[in-house]
């Protein structure tokens, strides 16, 4: 949850629910507006908050300082419904003003090094360009970790997002990438709305669309994670995962993308119409696994017959692939092998159409294919890719895959940028057909899971629901103080929640929600 960790408590025998306030530390307040330059931002401190009025900025900052997980770097927009805008027209982000003088330095207009803990909010970045053809709104590296970016907007840029080195980490919420690219980079080296060379990254509740030149993603990280983003119109091709930049030695090597709860819309016309998301090691090194997890996507195809997922490894990288729970419309190709040898796919449960090609046991395959003529969405003209009450989609997912959705991008490309609770996991795509939920934006706190608790067989099974995932189970005998541990009970998960048969102790128990 935002500021913190909040903890919900309830005893064994009946429902006590008590939340205890969270708080931050703070130092500073800084304010800066268009009559202020780089210093005012750069010289904050651990616990620090920068306040940005509206406004047009063309300066170049460089953050470094490295702050705690209790006292992080906050840099946000006085008004984030009239954001402050770093815009460098037509001068190249090098020759704009900025403390930092390394030739590296047009490589963003925000560059993070070496940073620790930095929470930015509500600003837009545009026409970031450099002479080389790949600045970007922001950039991080030299392991800068735990960079927080929300309700920020990446356009016209060479990349959005940039950036990431081996040990770097970088969570991006609730953001917009658009038009990002420079059509005079060459086809060889193109640029993306997001290019990332290493590390650790998650997107999640963004609306990514319509680069001018590559992918939409293009990354090298050890771990990714996209989920719950709309991806739309890529001039390439959607994304992929290629080999990270920074290893080194013998290896093994493995890197892994997750791919859950997202909308991909391809473009009617990209320049590589064979592939959607590919895996390739381009950088031809030796002992790397390349992994990708595709559950609970919606693909929107153009008809062409481009691979959803293409294992591009004709030189015999391993290479393995899951693909379960999708609606793969608008292509007959749900995957393409190069090399079988080194490959292994597979998946259940997945809709597709009628004369689709699924594959051979030898060659990987997906099991228990829904095929029909139409997923049945409800208005795929209007870019409505929820599903129709008589859709084949419903009720079709297998609860076997490992990690389901609790959650789901809202809504489409006119309303975006926001998430709800998904009522279950039982649909196949990106949207379940019986959620109701109100949509959560990036300055709406999230929803407080509850427990729910009922008597089993001398225990009890305390549930909370899918969206909570990333929540932990304590309990504690009724004691004052209380003695609080994690619970000792496997968890078992199902379409719905998720639930842990404990055994209570004479005296009773509590249990409370940790993230």
């Amino acid at each position: 949850m935002n500021n913190g960790s909040c903890w919900q408590i309830l005893k064994a025998a009946f429902a006590v629910v008590v939340w205890l306030g969270c708080v931050v530390s703070q130092a500073a307040i800084i304010n800066v507006t268009t009559s202020d330059n780089y210093t005012k931002i750069e010289s904050a401190n651990p616990g620090d908050e920068v306040v940005i009025a509206p406004g047009t900025y063309a300066f170049r900052v460089h953050l470094t300082k490295q702050a705690g997980v209790t006292n992080p770097i906050v840099i946000r927009a006085l008004d984030p419904a009239n954001p402050p805008v770093w815009d460098f027209g037509s001068t190249l982000v090098e020759n704009a003003p900025g403390s930092y003088t390394a030739g590296d330095r047009g490589r963003g207009g925000w560059q993070f090094s070496g940073a620790r803990n930095y929470r930015i909010s509500g600003i837009v970045f545009r026409n970031c360009r450099t002479a080389s053809r790949n600045s970007a709104g922001i950039r991080y590296y030299n392991t800068t970790t735990n960079l927080y970016i929300k309700d920020c907007v990446f356009h016209l840029n060479d990349n959005g997002l940039t950036g990431g080195t081996q040990n770097s980490e970088a969570t991006v919420e609730f953001c917009e990438f658009n038009a990002n690219g420079n059509t005079n980079a060459s086809l060889s080296s193109p640029t993306h709305n997001i290019y990332v060379y290493g590390g650790n990254l998650a997107l999640r509740y963004c609306y990514v669309h319509d680069p001018v030149q590559g992918q939409n993603f293009h990354i090298r990280c050890r771990e990714s994670t996209f989920e719950y983003n709309w991806f739309a119109r890529a001039n390439s091709y959607e994304g992929d995962l290629m080999s990270n930049d920074d290893f080194s030695g013998p290896g093994p090597f493995s890197q892994t993308m997750t791919l859950r709860g997202n909308v991909i819309v391809q473009k009617s016309n990209p320049l590589n119409n064979s592939q959607v998301v590919a895996m390739f090691n381009d950088g031809a090194l030796a002992n790397l696994t390349l992994n990708i997890r595709g559950f609970y996507n919606t693909f929107v195809g153009n008809g062409a017959n481009a691979a959803f997922i293409h294992v591009s490894n004709a030189d015999g990288t391993q290479m393995n692939a899951e693909i379960s729970d999708n609606i793969i419309s608008g292509t007959g190709r749900p995957a393409l092998i190069d090399n079988t040898t080194a490959a292994s796919v597979t998946g259940v449960n997945n809709w597709i159409r009628t004369n689709a090609t699924v594959g051979t046991p030898t060659s990987g395959y997906l099991s228990n294919s829904i095929r029909s003529a139409s997923p049945g969405f409800r208005n795929a003209a209007l870019q409505d890719y929820t599903l129709t009450n008589n859709s084949v989609c419903i009720g079709a997912a297998s609860p076997t895959v490992f990690g389901l959705p609790g959650r789901e991008y809202f809504l489409n490309e006119a309303t975006n940028r926001q998430w709800r609770i998904r009522a279950a996991a039982r649909d196949l795509g990106a949207f379940e057909s019986t959620s109701t939920s109100a949509p959560i934006g990036p300055y709406i706190s999230e929803p407080r899971p509850r427990l729910s608790i009922a008597p089993s067989a001398g225990n009890v099974d305390v549930s909370w629901p899918l969206f909570a995932q990333d929540y932990q189970l304590h309990q504690s005998p009724l004691t004052n103080p209380a003695v609080w541990g994690p619970t000792l009970s496997a968890y078992t998960t199902n379409a719905s929640n998720i639930s842990a048969a404990v055994a209570i102790s004479p005296g009773g128990n509590l249990f409370r929600l940790k993230k």
